[in-house]
């Protein structure tokens, strides 16, 4: 966890991207492209809702991402990193955002002037033996791998 200015946005997303990059590479069979394309989302609980609406999201370079968290950038309360999708040659990368506008309103006058928190996560599936078991980093996408693992979990 790392608070981030907005003068630091830039350097920290393209750190915390690698940093992703190399947890993925390290937990997963996949090939991890370097090229990297993002979107952004605010935080949801339903992860089907999720990626159906993901699939219709613009894919934006590292810079017209950064423009867009700018215009939001005082509502941050926790920006999140996730590979969505790995593709031979290109990684697309979902920041999920968490609004301060969306907190209790005892909590958000104690953060209100606090700056956003940077995490970067690998989702792992609840079919993974141990650490050592490598998988497949697009398995919140579906596919018949990830059913099948899920059914002889």
């Amino acid at each position: 966890m790392k608070e981030i200015s907005k003068d630091t946005l830039e350097t920290n997303l393209k750190e915390a991207t690698h940093i992703l990059l190399e947890m993925a590479r390290n937990m997963c069979w996949n090939t991890i492209s370097s090229h990297v394309v993002y979107f952004i989302s605010e935080t949801r609980n339903d992860i089907h809702n999720s990626i159906k609406f993901n699939n219709q999201k613009e894919l934006k370079s590292l810079p017209e991402t950064i423009a867009e968290l700018e215009v939001i950038y005082e509502n941050l309360y926790d920006i999140n990193l996730y590979i969505y999708n790995s593709e031979k040659k290109r990684t697309i990368i979902e920041i999920q955002y968490y609004p301060k506008s969306l907190l209790e309103l005892d909590y958000y006058e104690t953060v209100k002037n606090k700056e956003p928190m940077l995490h970067c996560k690998v989702k792992i599936p609840n079919y993974r033996k141990n650490d050592s078991e490598k998988f497949d980093i697009n398995w919140t996408l579906g596919g018949i791998r990830h059913k099948w693992n899920s059914f002889f979990k």
